[in-house]
Order: structure tokens, then sequence, then C-alpha cells
């Protein structure tokens, strides 16, 4: 006798794969019996889980295995994992059925007339099994004997899976970790070397810088000697470039104390522009200021907040690299809010919208191998943040990206203290 088909569900909140209900005949507390063919099925399949490949190949492989042995009925499978945010649903139809299917994880198939959820579980929470039939009683008793010996495998299978899948991240992560100790070893080496050899230059370009302002006061005193005032004075400058950059340079890698005072952003910035010089040349980068008149200080550690504007320049210096285009930085003040704000703005690449919201997590970087550590913005958000500010960006693919500092003035400033150098 037919009977009417119904949308309806079975759930079984918080039921054990093991505990389901037998739907065939078995002597009470004794397993339901298996075909032995099917279980040799099982135990093959048991062992050709592919736990290496990820929990959504384990799935794949597990409902190609058991839906052979349960070919009247449409099997599924919804895994969710929290960490990521992410829904995993698999389907296995009969052959031949016509049955609408749906990702809701309440009805998997709401075109089938009964539909059966298990829970899967503690370790899987929101993971849920599911098994659709047009036959309400599911009379069949090898369904029941098949499903309790299988649950349990998909369960173990998905936990192994992503246990790997942590292992593998852990691992790579420690990796990367690893490798950047080497090289912040190696940094902090040459900058030992370059301090020496600096302090080494100093004395030579002192003395070039007297001689060649004596030089340029005694031919001045001729009047046949314009020409050679002018190669002297030449001379004086370019010496005095190298000395101050070299001053800048040993300052700026000297450990700093870790006391806030009174910094002119203006100043750090146009330091941070003599370290990025090299690199802007080298990217075809025009750099233009745009001043606010009067810029209040703000409180922090010059060294810490130069190092957030090399980072950022050093960026639009390689999104800029073989393209030119201009790289603008403004200053602004806000006096309602107290807050200083620089805009840093380039002509470069651009950033791709999928990525932008991960730019300040450590180790992250489209860079091509060897050209960035991913570190360079996760250290810029940890200084800004550090100072009680903030920092933002905007990006549009080809176009160009544009980053935003903002800091409160002295006058406003909080309780936070900037971090260890």
């Amino acid at each position: 006798m037919s009977q009417e088909k119904t949308d309806r569900t079975t759930e079984r909140p918080g039921a054990e794969v093991s505990d389901l209900r037998e739907l065939g005949p078995a002597a009470s507390g004794t397993r339901a019996p298996i075909d032995p063919r099917a279980l040799d099925r099982l135990y093959q399949l048991a062992i050709e889980l592919p736990v290496d490949e990820g929990a959504a190949r384990v799935v794949q492989v597990f409902l190609d295995g058991v839906a052979p042995l349960l070919p009247q009925l449409a099997l599924g499978v919804c895994v969710v994992d929290p960490a990521q945010g992410e829904q995993l649903v698999e389907l296995r139809l009969p052959d031949g059925a016509l049955a609408g299917t749906g990702h809701d994880p309440s009805r998997l198939f709401p075109g089938m007339a009964h539909e059966e959820i298990t829970h899967l579980s503690e370790g899987l929470t929101g993971s849920t099994f599911h098994v659709g039939s047009d036959d309400t009683t599911r009379a069949n008793v090898l369904t029941e004997p098949v499903l309790s010996r299988a649950l349990p495998l998909l369960e173990a299978g998905i936990k192994r899976a992503r246990a790997l899948e942590r292992k593998a991240q852990s691992a790579a992560a420690l990796k990367r970790l690893q490798a950047q100790v080497i090289q912040t070893e190696k940094l902090a080496s040459l900058g030992q070397i370059v301090a020496g050899v600096v302090h080494e230059l100093n004395n030579p370009l002192t003395s070039i810088v007297a001689y060649a302002d004596y030089l340029k006061r005694r031919l001045e005193a001729r009047d046949d000697g314009a020409d050679d005032v002018e190669r002297a004075r030449r001379i004086g400058e370019a010496a005095q470039r190298i000395l101050r950059f070299s001053r800048d340079l040993v300052a700026y890698a000297r450990p700093t104390a870790d006391v806030p005072a009174p910094v002119q952003l203006h100043e750090v910035i146009d330091r941070a522009l003599v370290f990025c010089e090299h690199e802007l040349e080298r990217s075809g980068a025009r750099v233009e200021r745009r001043w606010h008149a009067d810029l209040p200080c703000v409180l922090g550690i010059g060294g810490q907040l130069a190092q957030v504007f090399v980072n950022l320049f050093t960026n639009a210096s390689h999104a800029m690299a073989g393209r030119g285009g201009q790289l603008v930085i403004e200053s602004a003040f806000d006096p309602d809010t107290g807050r200083v704000s620089i805009t840093v703005d380039d002509d470069g690449a651009g950033i791709d919208p999928a990525h932008l919201d991960q730019i300040f997590e450590p180790f992250f970087t489209t860079k091509t191998e060897g050209r960035g550590t991913g570190l360079g913005l996760s250290i810029v958000r940890d200084i800004v943040t550090a100072h009680g500010g903030r920092v933002t960006a905007t990006s549009t693919l080809d176009v160009g990206t544009t980053f935003v500092v903002e800091l409160p003035v002295a006058a406003h400033r909080g309780s936070a203290r900037p971090p260890r150098a």
C-alpha cells in the first residue's frame, strides 16, 4: 500500500552514534548482525580513509565507501569547523533519485519523505550525519548494522584529519618563526657591524666637512676662484649629508629607552624617507609632502614611530616598482578629537580585496619569496596601537593603496605605554 510523502525530519539531538536505535530485529543487548561482505568493506574503509588529506577528503571517501552498502538511501554529511567558520556539506543520492537537495543543516534532502539526523559526538559540535529515504519505516535490517559501525569511522577520521591539519599548520608556523628568528639575528649582527663602520666613518667625514669649509673660505677670498668655491661647497654638502645619514642610522639602530617623550612627526617622517630614499628612487616614485602647519607633537618613542613609516614607505616603493608613480604623505590635525593623522598614499599595484583584512596579521604576505617576511605591517599595527592610536588601510587593485595612521597628541595621551623596542 502506498503512503503519502510528508516533509518530515526525525532528529536525535545529543545521541551517541553507537546508541542508534535498531531498525531491524536483534536480540536485546546485542548488536544487529551485519553482512560479512559489508563488514569487510568497512574494515577496508577504515584503512583507506585519507586522514592526511584533510577532513573534506575523509568525508568524500567515507560516503563513496558507504553509499554502495546502502543503495536505497540518500546519505549526507554536514561538518562545521568553528575555528575557520566554515561548513562542509557532502551528499550521495540513490541511483536514479530525483530528490531535491539543500545545504540547510536541518534538512539536506527536502525532496524526500523522511530524513533522520544524527549529531556527531563531542569534539565535532554542530556536525551531523543525514539519512534520507522515501520509506518512513526504513525496514531494511542491513541499514542499522552498517551505520552503527560506519559512523564511528567517520568521526575518528574527521578528528584525526583535523589533528593532522593543526599539526601541519603549527609546524609551518614554527618553521616561519625559526626563519624569522635567524633573519633577526642576522640583522642584529649586521646592525652591530654597521654601527662600527659608521663610527669609523664619522671621524674622516668630520675632517672632510671641516677642510671643505676651510678651502671654501680661502677660495672665496680670491677673485678668480668662483668655480673652485662651488666645488668646495659641493664637497662639504655631500660630506655633511653622509654624516647626517650615518648619525641618523646609528640613532635608529640604537636600543631606545622605554620613556615616551614629545615627538614631532614631520621630523620622524623626514628621517624615515632618508632611510628609504634608495628604495623609492629604484621604484621611480616621486615623493610629495603635504604638511599641516604647526602640527602638534605626539607622545611616544621616536625610534619606534620611525620604524612605522620606514615599513610603510618600503611597502609603497615595492608596490610601485616598475610602475613609477607618486607617494603622497599628508599630515592633519583634528582639534575635536585631539588626534594627528598621517596619510600615506601610493600609486602602486594595490591589494586584492580578499587579502585586505589579513595584511596586518603576522607572517601574511603577498610578496614573492625572499621579498617580505609578512611582519612589517603587523609591527606597524602593534607600535601604533601601543601609542594609543590606530592604523587603517584601503586599496584598489591597479590603482593604489592608502594607509592612515592616527595618533593622539601629547596633551591627549592616555595611560597606554609604548612597548619595549
